[in-house]
């Protein structure tokens, strides 16, 4: 019996045996993989820079084309670049969240979401800094190994991050794999060493609380992990154009290694009398004539260079990649010309993409806001939990000028001039605050002008 025991007690996967698992799935998965190429390829570093050459004398052109990159940062200045708007009746919240979502946090959030077309997903992690206050810290994708309570993945019942550091034992620098489990009730350190979890003795092995607020420890409702997605299947963009640029690439640069190994023309010698080819360049190069023998003859054979095919394809690839990208070619001819309704057609697949990619993004910033709304009440600072709050993204829309302007004129008198002028394509906050400074100043010069000019006095009759 002591045996049975034994062995089903030897034959129990521990917690632990558990994450280290976990930890090389992740490791070894296709997922991970494909986020690290996803920015490997918005960084420019594609896979035409491995192209080898086995001739020694052949050309080996590497033109590496920076579609991913383009296409990124085309959807993210889209819908990011501009600060957005955050609805809510609620004055003194809404300063407070305003006061929140400083500069620097905003730019935060653009990074996160270039993070997130490129890996598929993103995440922001809450945290206190040395000064008490809320601060939001970006985690690498590849380093992050959720444990999701749905099928969704929208609630997170524990996370886990794995990346390395490096330092020096001894003089010499090492680097090592650090381990942080997230859960309910705190944070455990380890390092993966050998394939097994050490704990992690100057992390402090443990914590059993999240924060801390004047050293009183605090654990979150929810784990501390914000997601980003950039669309519901955690797709990144790479998966759709790697293959588009990795041929439009080979196409460009097996093209370039054609014209600069083809000679222009080749020399076609009869008797010639001279003592070698170097000789014969030399003269023709310096003296302009070359040394030929009785019934000597020079021709020149000139070498056709067909291209059209190879360009062709090469413009039907870069096609495909905006199409598939969902993007906006800007070379495209006629586009700077382009009506309002063109324009809107031109942007249509860029506008799609960033529909989808808003409202994950609303989602995420909601999420977000419960830890904001968390922060506030536990300093103090008021309850806002039931407070609504619509996030509005303002887009950074191309628009025809001239027709937009046109349309504000014509609209005088159909609706308010305020309508009007936020329709405007030079409209921003500021133009209302010196609306207000104008009518100001206006009224005062009226008020001016009436001092000037007593009232006159009315005689009564009689």
């Amino acid at each position: 019996m002591n045996e049975v025991i034994k062995n089903m007690v030897d034959d129990v996967i521990t917690d632990l045996e558990i994450l280290v698992q976990e930890i090389k799935e992740w490791e070894d998965s296709e997922v991970r993989t494909n986020m690290i190429v996803g920015e490997r390829y918005y960084l420019n570093k594609t896979d035409i820079l491995e192209k080898k050459q086995k001739i020694e004398w052949k050309s080996n052109q590497k033109l590496a084309h920076g579609f991913a990159k383009k296409l990124v940062d085309q959807k993210i200045g889209y819908l990011l670049a501009k600060e957005p708007t955050f609805g809510t009746e609620n004055v003194t919240y809404r300063k407070l969240i305003t006061e929140t979502f400083d500069r620097g946090l905003l730019k935060k959030i653009k990074n996160v979401g270039k993070e997130g077309v490129n890996k598929g997903i993103a995440y922001l992690h809450p945290f206190f800094n040395e000064s008490g206050d809320l601060s939001f810290k970006k985690f690498p994708s590849e380093q992050i190994i959720v444990n999701w309570a749905d099928n969704e993945h929208m609630e997170a019942l524990s996370f886990t991050r794995v990346y390395e550091v490096t330092h020096y034992e001894d003089r010499k620098k090492v680097t090592s794999k650090k381990v942080e489990y997230y859960h309910s009730g705190g944070v455990k350190y380890y390092v993966f060493d050998g394939g097994k979890l050490i704990p992690d003795v100057p992390a402090g092995i443990e914590k059993n609380y999240h924060f801390l607020i004047d050293e009183e420890p605090f654990v979150w409702d929810k784990i501390p992990l914000i997601h980003f997605k950039y669309n519901e299947e955690e797709q990144p963009l790479i998966d759709s154009i790697k293959s588009l640029i990795d041929n439009y690439n080979t196409q460009a640069s097996t093209n370039a290694d054609l014209l600069a190994d083809i000679p222009k023309f080749i020399y076609k010698l009869i008797n010639y009398g001279g003592v070698d080819l170097t000789e014969f360049l030399s003269d023709l190069n310096t003296y302009m004539t070359v040394n030929l023998d009785k019934d000597g003859d020079v021709d020149k054979l000139q070498a056709d260079i067909e291209t059209d095919a190879v360009e062709k394809e090469i413009d039907r690839n870069r096609n495909s990649i905006y199409e598939f990208g969902r993007g906006v070619d800007t070379r495209e001819t006629g586009l700077r010309d382009a009506s309002g309704v063109a324009l809107r057609f031109r942007y249509s697949d860029l506008d799609m993409d960033c529909n989808i990619l808003e409202s994950e993004f609303q989602s995420s910033i909601e999420h977000m806001l419960w830890f904001i709304n968390t922060y506030f009440s536990v300093t103090g600072q008021g309850d806002y939990f039931e407070e609504k709050v619509n996030i509005i993204f303002n887009r950074d829309i191309i628009v025809a000028e001239t027709e937009a302007i046109k349309n504000a004129t014509e609209s005088v008198g159909i609706l308010d001039d305020k309508t009007i002028r936020e329709n405007h394509p030079w409209y921003n906050e500021e133009v209302e605050n010196r609306l207000k400074e104008q009518e100001e100043a206006e009224k005062q010069e009226e008020d001016d002008y009436k001092d000037k000019f007593p009232p006159k006095e009315v005689k009564a009759d009689g």
